[in-house]
């Protein structure tokens, strides 16, 4: 039986975004260190309503060994300030590669983005089933 363990970690990203309205296509790159992974490298893509900016993609991370851990992300950004949002995504973990082959469960990241620059950082906490 798979044994349910707490899962946390840091993460600073930068983003890039296509619009057509009225969605935007976020590409985001980052690094960050996080139980069970150590040191990461995460690329996650998004579809963000320009509307009511709900977010869902896609994300993967990567120890340093090559060992990835996906998920899905469902998302909400506010506007926090005229440039900053606070953002609240939480992710499914579906599996990956290495020791997270079979990995479930789920954790949430607050983090807030500097829209004139992409710049973005954050926290996660949540459970990982392995």
């Amino acid at each position: 039986m798979a044994a349910e363990t707490p899962f946390k970690g840091t993460v600073n990203a930068v983003q890039t975004s296509h619009v057509v309205f009225p969605i935007a296509s976020i590409n985001l790159e980052g690094t960050g260190t996080a139980t069970y992974l150590g040191r990461y490298t995460v690329h996650v893509t998004l579809q963000v309503s320009v509307l009511t900016l709900a977010a869902t993609g896609t994300a993967t991370f990567t120890a340093a060994n090559g060992d990835t851990l996906s998920a899905s992300v469902v998302g909400q950004a506010t506007r926090i300030g005229p440039t900053v949002l606070s953002i609240v995504e939480v992710y499914t973990i579906t599996g990956g590669t290495g020791r997270f082959a079979d990995a479930t469960g789920s954790f949430t990241l607050e983090s807030t983005v500097e829209q004139t620059t992409g710049v973005s950082s954050g926290t996660f906490s949540g459970a990982i089933d392995h």
